[in-house]
């Protein structure tokens, strides 16, 4: 279990992880390599006239729309074959030829373009007659032709719209800016045509996203929206809930007052905290109400922030739970009862910029599951959100609550207990939870993934959740008891409760003690991704490898405290790196100074663990292809100016092959890579080097700035030998790198 493997290793203050700076000199140009394209099958008469069907058949289904809107184009959809779906295959010089606009990506096999009636009569002439080598590999990468039409714009039935009240209106983003902004004025048309009241959503990317009230449009507009051939898609607004708290009250006061100053700020976006939890008033730093009673009772707000305070000191100081306590931003700006996620959005947009020092927010909460191929408008959102204000949200995964119960192992695996949206934020630290204590009664045992943890991966296989955490146990019939995590209720009385909601402040107060550990050093600007990445390689140290369907519970694992994930263990020998990367460079450091104590006969013996973060563009027009840009990370030998990658090695589940099982089994495209090997018997190299590179997706522009990659690399002995990370940091100094120790000030542990 992961509590084994932290009681044989722990993390010493005076083992710090190591900082590498990005320098010039570690990029160098790509030996240039690949094949030209391809005709992936032939290209017959029949073929094209099979095409052409399939067109007639869309274009049939685009004409009344284009007919009613003519200054919005209809949009088409190439269902691109499984081994046509990685960027190099993308008929992009058919569209081109046939005059069509590229507009975004839907699943992941479907390339989005836009089309008038012209240009459809121009893409028929081209599929029949053009006869390059290009347009014979673009025709070849098309399966079928589909239309974008009201089938696949409208996200749920209009009786189901109708039932939920509210809804939002999502607009295609074409590549020319101006057909944007044209596409735009256009359904602002209509929405004065048909004396519509719209609310526009600025978005980070692409154009407003608009919400109505169905409640006050008539029939007739409704099916008006939902012909305009430039809406992406027509969804019913979500709903944000938090998690309901089961009382079983125990008299307080349980937290002492605060030891200074000296301990960072989380923000708690949630219910509030209650005046009347005096213990937990001395913690709460400030306040930001946007949400008073009756529409909040303060109770969900006062459990989460007492757990950010002194989650270990509210439950008998369990082994488990981190020493790492936090003052907490009080936000209340959820109602009890839920809200609308736009009421949330706006809220948390005006409480993050109101607060510029507080870099940890809390959210545990959630607005329904996650599907396989779109991100969720919430989570989209929050992405945007962390860009602007350079923060780290930490997200609860969702609870399931649905029949049957898990139990643990799975036994039905097709359980509707998905993650909740907006765990899928690809920027968020998305946490689920474990029971951490055994009980008779108990649903599952200590260590194992809670039965009411929402379970990845998230869209299109991103890895989800990051991490786990105590979320408290259940007992039968889904009731608290002895496994439950303890918490402060508004009457400042101690009580038992269960939900991801309470994992993931556990963590937030973590993640608030390594930013706060990192900050106040002019060389180095902390972001996001960097706490991120630290958080995650902190609960791989401290966890087992797991299984591909492990991972979906467990994420990375558990992390033990703040101080793990700055500081080695003596046994092991950690470097974080700052990789600056563009696609047409690769970024290299070498030779890799390796411990002597971990080489044997030459042979590097040991355990390699590797996580690497970065922020990519993102795009929500994208579908599918949501985010823009992929590092591809290699730990392996130098062969002359190549590499050969040991971790992960060529050829194994999802390095190579189809674009598709990449993504799936590799995690090609996610913006945090996890890549782990043992070497027991030794690997032999005179040589070793890491390695980034770069790609873009189809269609996007030239990066604005580098991806800055934060690139944490363990050597770790499989013998616990303890002479590890001296002769790691023996062998850095001889390496002449630039480097400096990566914490400012040691965790606060009270």
């Amino acid at each position: 279990m992961a509590t084994e493997e932290m009681r044989a290793r722990s993390a010493r203050s005076n083992n710090p992880f190591h900082r590498i700076p990005f320098q010039r000199a570690d990029l160098s140009a790509p030996e240039n390599g690949g094949g030209g394209i391809k005709e992936l099958v032939p290209v017959t008469p029949q073929y094209r006239a099979a095409l052409i069907e399939t067109l007639v058949t869309a274009a049939t289904a685009l004409h009344p729309e284009i007919a009613l809107y003519p200054n919005s184009p209809g949009v088409l959809v190439f269902k691109l074959r499984d081994t046509a779906i990685a960027k190099s295959h993308r008929p992009n010089t058919l569209v081109a030829e046939a005059e069509l606009q590229p507009a975004g990506v839907g699943r992941i096999e479907e390339m989005l373009v836009a089309a008038n009636a012209a240009s459809l009569d121009t893409l028929s002439v081209v599929i029949l007659s053009r006869n390059t080598q290009q347009i014979r590999a673009n025709l070849s990468a098309i399966e079928k032709i589909q239309a974008w039409d009201k089938s696949r714009r409208l996200l749920a039935p209009v009786p189901e719209l109708r039932r939920r009240g509210r809804a939002l209106l999502s607009l295609f983003r074409y590549h020319a800016p101006d057909a944007t902004a044209c596409n735009v004025d256009a359904l602002r048309a209509v929405f004065q045509k048909f004396k519509i009241a719209a609310t526009p959503i600025p978005q980070r990317w692409g154009p407003p996203v608009f919400l109505v009230d169905l409640g006050t449009i008539k029939d007739e507009a409704l099916e008006a929206l939902s012909m305009f051939p430039g809406l992406r898609s027509i969804f019913p607004e979500p709903r944000v809930q938090s998690t309901a708290a089961i009382p079983g009250f125990v008299p307080g006061p349980f937290l002492p007052p605060l030891p200074g100053d000296v301990l960072p700020i989380v923000g708690v976006f949630d219910t509030g905290t209650a005046a009347s939890a005096t213990s937990l008033r001395p913690w709460i730093s400030s306040s930001d109400p946007y949400v008073l009673p009756p529409e909040t009772d303060h109770v969900h707000g006062t459990a989460v922030a007492s757990l950010v305070a002194g989650a270990k000191l509210l439950n008998d100081g369990h082994i488990l739970l981190p020493p790492t306590r936090c003052r907490v931003h009080d936000t209340c700006g959820l109602e009890a009862a839920g809200g609308n996620v736009t009421d949330l959005i706006i809220r948390l947009s005006d409480a993050v910029g109101k607060a510029p020092h507080v870099k940890i927010w809390n959210l545990s909460l959630g607005a329904g599951q996650i599907g396989d191929q779109d991100f969720s408008y919430f989570a989209q959102q929050l992405d945007a959100l962390s860009d602007q204000h350079k923060v780290l949200f930490v997200v609860a995964a969702g609870n399931y609550v649905g029949l049957p119960r898990r139990g643990w192992p799975v036994s039905d695996p097709n359980l509707q207990d998905r993650l909740s949206s907006p765990g899928d934020s690809v920027r968020a630290l998305t946490v689920g939870a474990v029971a951490h204590l055994d009980s008779p009664g108990a649903v599952v045992a200590a260590g194992h993934p809670a039965p009411y943890s929402r379970r990845g991966p998230g869209p299109v296989f991103t890895p989800k959740p990051d991490l786990v955490h105590a979320g408290g146990g259940v007992h039968s019939e889904w009731n608290v008891g002895p496994s439950s995590l303890q918490m402060l209720n508004p009457t400042d009385a101690l009580y038992g409760s269960f939900g991801t909601s309470f994992a993931t402040p556990i963590v937030s107060s973590v993640a608030g003690h390594v930013w706060q550990s990192l900050d106040g050093r002019p060389d180095l600007a902390v972001a996001p991704h960097m706490v991120k990445a630290l958080l995650v390689h902190a609960a791989r140290l401290a966890s087992p490898d797991y299984g591909a369907q492990e991972r979906r519970y467990y994420g990375s694992g558990i992390p033990k405290d703040a101080l793990s994930a700055l500081y080695d263990s003596d046994d092991c020998f950690t470097m974080m790196f700052e990789a600056l990367v563009v696609p047409g460079f690769k970024w290299r450091k070498a030779p890799y100074p390796i411990p002597a104590s971990l080489l044997h006969n030459g042979k590097l013996r040991a355990e390699v663990i590797i996580t690497a973060a970065y922020s990519p563009p993102l795009d929500p027009s994208a579908g599918a292809e949501y985010v823009r840009a992929n590092a591809n990370v290699s730990f392996g030998v130098l062969n002359g100016n190549r590499i050969a990658g040991k971790v992960p090695m060529e050829g194994e589940a999802g390095t190579t092959g189809y674009e598709a099982a990449q993504i799936e089994h590799g995690g090609k495209w996610s913006p945090v890579k996890l890549h782990r090997k043992r070497f027991p018997n030794g690997v032999a190299g005179d040589q070793w080097a890491i390695q980034v590179d770069a790609l873009l997706r189809a269609n996007e522009p030239p990066l604005a700035e580098p991806l800055n990659v934060a690139l944490i690399v363990s050597l770790r002995s499989l013998d616990g030998n303890a002479q590890v990370h001296a002769d790691g940091v023996r062998s850095l100094v001889s390496s002449n790198w630039v480097r400096q120790q990566l914490p400012v000030r040691v965790p606060v542990h009270v």
